[in-house]
């Protein structure tokens, strides 16, 4: 090989290995991620503080945080917890902040928060009122009243009655603040304090001297209220909505006829609603004076009371009715059903004479 090959051949691998070597130290310096940020000491709960507790040194910490990071009011010196105590429960490993401690010196006073125009209202309560120790502050319950049979005050049979809906508990006996440990190990409550307006604490007050009360808890983003507030013993065995379903339990499920369901589901849909909504059916009863239109219900076969009609009665159901000498008129041969069928089938005349002007 000439010389001249072998020096361009020597350059050439020069000139790689140096371009190697360079790119090896330009991704090598890529590759490396320096990670720096300012930090700045707050004191950090080491163990659940409960509401009311005095704070010392061993149940907080200086934990370094990032400064951007910081919560507004964090505690930065153990001279700002001195003699205080949180003003709500504070988690472990929560930042204590300004705005959750009382003033120094300062014990909590759960009256001063009941909101303003609001009362509060204390009822006795048993396992079975409290649902069974389930119960803690900031729930929300229904009321109802239970009232046994007493004639002397207008009660011919026992009742129950929803007197108040989406009641918020403001304290279970002296708790006014949910557990941090999330309530496990509760005991049976003896008190509850309900947050009422005035008028709702009239009505609670009363309902106590007429009948007993009971909690009923409902979901805490359940805002619906329902009519069916009342039930005696007549509703009590008749024909009520008494079953359950996971469905129900489980809440409402999205619209599948909007997701492309189709149409024979849509089609299923609106069969399923025209069964669930049948209407009562009519029959025309006929007697010696009167012929009588009455409404049944499609699921017993039972008349439909209807407290405005002002007819005739029938077994204790009220009907309309119409006199015969007006609403009714002597039909001809040809007016009534199968007469001549029958004259086909057997000659002569329709054996019924029906004459309803006759007394």
């Amino acid at each position: 090989m000439r010389p001249k090959s072998l020096l361009l051949l020597a350059l050439a691998l020069g000139c790689g290995l140096v371009a190697s070597i360079g790119i090896s130290q330009v991704m090598d310096k890529s590759g490396e991620k320096v990670v720096s940020y300012e930090t700045e000491s707050i004191y950090v709960a080491m163990v659940n503080i409960n509401l009311n507790d005095p704070i010392d040194a061993s149940m907080v910490s200086l934990q370094d945080w990032p400064k951007d990071k910081v919560p507004q009011g964090a505690i930065r010196s153990l001279d700002e917890l001195e003699n205080r105590r949180p003003r709500t429960t504070i988690i472990q490993g929560e930042p204590i902040l300004e705005g959750k401690l009382l003033a120094e010196g300062e014990v909590y006073d759960p009256i001063g928060n009941i909101p303003p125009g609001m009362r509060l209202k204390t009822i006795s309560v048993d396992a079975e009122k409290s649902a069974a120790g389930l119960l803690s502050p900031g729930d929300r319950v229904d009321i109802q009243l239970f009232v046994a049979r007493n004639p002397a005050q207008g009660f011919n049979t026992p009742r129950t009655r929803v007197i108040l809906q989406n009641i918020r508990i403001f304290a279970v006996d002296q708790t006014v603040q949910r557990a941090a440990d999330g309530g496990e190990g509760r005991s049976i409550a003896k008190t509850v304090s309900l947050v009422l307006t005035p008028e709702q604490a009239n009505k609670v007050a009363l309902a106590e001297q007429v009948g007993e009360l009971n909690l009923i808890p409902r979901s805490p983003g359940d805002e619906a209220v329902t009519d069916a507030v009342e039930l005696d013993i007549a509703g009590l065995f008749g024909d009520v909505n008494s079953h359950n379903s996971r469905e129900r339990e489980q809440g409402p499920r999205p619209d599948k006829s909007s997701q492309g369901g189709g149409f024979l589901s849509g089609l299923m849909a609106q069969v399923k609603k025209a069964a669930d909504e049948r209407p009562p059916f009519r029959m025309t009863i006929l007697e010696a004076d009167q012929v009588r239109e009455v409404d049944f219900d499609p699921y017993t076969g039972k008349p439909i009371r209807d407290s405005k009609d002002q007819g005739a009665s029938m077994g204790g159901m009220h009907v309309p009715a119409h006199p015969a000498s007006t609403s009714m008129k002597k039909p001809s041969q040809g007016e009534i059903p199968g007469a001549e069928e029958f004259q086909k089938e057997f000659g002569g005349k329709f054996p019924i004479d029906l004459d309803f002007n006759q007394q």
